[in-house]
């Protein structure tokens, strides 16, 4: 039986949790325990041997860069001294449209530090977009990520004040870039429109915009964080972390008990203990009861954060109706891990060898309708068939993943919501897919066929559903990154400062401020509203971040 005290008790051990936990024990100096339902800490940072003996495949988080975790690796150094290492991408990303297998290269700044190579192939479908491209550098570059790092690293300022996003939109400065106040309104597929003047380019920036943010091109509110991300995500530096995305919690676990946490897994809280309107502890589905001496934390997602931990009677009518009507229906994707003899090698790469190297190939259509009629289908129940693949191959630098000389390739299509079909309908759906998916590979390349794959990890919304929060729509985001869950109001702005009305009971999560991404954002902002509230160590103070 765990210790009965505590200062801080974490319900949940995901990655946000496990972040939280990691500051207040090193900076906080708080005797910190994390209870989790399942066998073992980490939540979306999960990969594990599974397509075939020796291939390690990402089940949740993949792709991921240190961009993400850029305060964390700051305030903790042992990060690297852990294992936590990240691969860098030999050429960058790039595109191959269905209809005739033309290919769009986008190079990262390593491979083309001039932006020629991006520019001549761009240039092939249009001369003005690859001029375009070269032009607006400095603001998909620098200017965009100087405003995102300071959006994502700071709690939301009150309503009223400006945050980095709309102040990037409003200033006046950025308008030889096109940039204007109307951006905060607009759709990416708008601004895109605006920007580029080729189907493909449009095309190959809207698939990379639902990737990212996992909302389809058309959703207004959501362009000037969506666009700019996505075009910025197009010249990847970094293929996530070798040997897969669970190392970032086998170190954070590391890190939490170096300085004092514990964490008991399949440990599941049923309740928060209020008393008197103040959080004092948890009980366990067990019965067994811990006590917080200071606070208590939820990382569960915001309707088992209401309606089980806290319950009905502690929260106000309108906050029930706001948590109860969540949008999670529309980031629901199945991911697919191929164990392959060789790495794909598309036709495509007849005009540009450089495609088949890319660690990021988006295989679609060049109509910049296409994923707003998938998404039109999804939100009536029908599944897409005409699929728009988002195809990531981590094994061309990570070699830590398969065994020497194989290729272990990723495959992404978005798919309708887990509850809208039965487990046995799923169950065909997993083969059904694989064939969609194998055919589809097959027609664009030269050796993706069934005598290529060795296994596969099928991976669907229903299968998403194994981590609680994503259930029960298997929602990849928790909740999806639409305009009214975002920033300040994410979930809800009686939530988003990490705050509850509970007294001492503190709430994130990937459905909290900012958005959704298995970095260390919500788990960072948060300790910094718990750093004033308990007067704990500020380690950005003292170096003199701007964040």
């Amino acid at each position: 039986m765990p210790d009965e005290t505590y200062d801080a008790v974490i319900v949940g051990a995901g990655n946000k949790a496990l972040i939280v936990a990691m500051y207040l024990a090193k900076y906080g100096g708080m005797k910190v325990a994390l209870f989790e339902k399942r066998h073992e800490a980490g939540g979306g940072w999960c990969s594990d041997e599974g397509p075939a003996p020796g291939f390690i495949g990402d089940y949740h988080a993949t792709a991921v860069g240190p961009f993400w975790h850029i305060a964390t690796d700051m305030d903790f150094t042992e990060w690297k001294e852990l294992g936590v290492k990240y691969n860098e991408v030999e050429f960058g990303a790039g595109a191959i449209f269905k209809e005739n297998d033309q290919p769009l290269m986008i190079y990262n700044r390593k491979a083309d530090p001039t932006l020629e190579k991006s520019a001549a192939s761009i240039a092939r479908f249009s001369k003005r977009d690859a001029d375009t491209w070269v032009r607006l550098q400095p603001l998909f570059g620098k200017i965009f990520w100087t405003a995102m790092l300071e959006w994502c690293h700071n709690p939301p300022p009150p309503p009223g004040t400006l945050d980095a996003l709309e102040r990037l939109a409003m200033d006046p400065a950025l308008k030889k870039y096109g940039v204007d106040p109307s951006w905060l309104v607009k759709a990416p597929l708008d601004i895109a429109r605006e920007i580029f003047e080729s189907d493909e380019m449009i095309s190959t920036a809207m698939r990379y915009n639902e990737t990212a943010v996992g909302n389809p091109p058309d959703i207004p509110g959501t362009g000037i964080w969506g666009f700019l991300y996505a075009v910025s995500l197009m010249r990847p530096m970094h293929a996530g972390v070798t040997g897969g995305t669970h190392n970032w919690a086998h170190a954070a676990v590391k890190i939490v008990l170096k300085y004092g946490g514990k964490i008991f897994t399949k440990h599941e809280v049923d309740k928060v203990i209020i008393e008197n309107g103040q959080a004092t502890g948890i009980k366990l589905t067990d019965g067994s009861q811990i006590k917080a001496r200071k606070l208590v934390l939820s990382t569960l997602d915001p309707y088992n954060l209401c309606f089980r931990l806290i319950g009905k009677e502690h929260l106000s009518w309108s906050i029930q109706r706001k948590v109860a009507h969540l949008e999670r229906r529309i980031t629901c994707i199945t991911w697919y891990t191929w164990a392959l003899h060789e790495h794909p090698r598309y036709k495509a790469g007849d005009i540009n060898p450089d495609i088949s190297r890319a660690m990021s190939v988006m295989l679609i259509n060049k109509d910049p309708e296409t994923l707003c009629r998938e998404m039109a289908k999804r939100r009536l129940g029908i599944m897409p068939h005409e699929l728009q693949l988002n195809i990531t191959n981590h094994s061309l630098v990570d070699h830590a993943r398969v065994p020497e000389g194989k290729s272990a390739v990723l495959t992404e299509q978005f798919v309708i919501p887990a509850d809208l079909m039965s487990e046995r309908q799923w169950a065909a759906y997993r083969k059904e897919h694989a064939e969609e998916v194998m055919k589809c590979w097959g027609e664009h390349s030269y050796n993706m066929n069934w005598d290529n794959v060795l296994g596969y990890i099928a991976c669907t919304p229903y299968d998403h559903c194994k981590l609680a929060n994503m259930a029960p729509t298997g929602n990849w985001a928790v909740i999806d990154n639409i305009p009214g869950q975002l920033g300040r109001n994410r979930p809800i702005p009686e939530f988003s400062s990490y705050r509850t009305p509970i007294k001492n009971l503190y709430a994130t999560g990937s459905a909290w401020h900012p958005l959704a991404m298995s970095s260390s954002w919500s788990g960072y902002c948060c300790y910094k509203i718990l750093a004033e509230d308990f007067g704990l160590d500020k380690p950005w103070q003292k170096e003199g971040r701007p964040w």
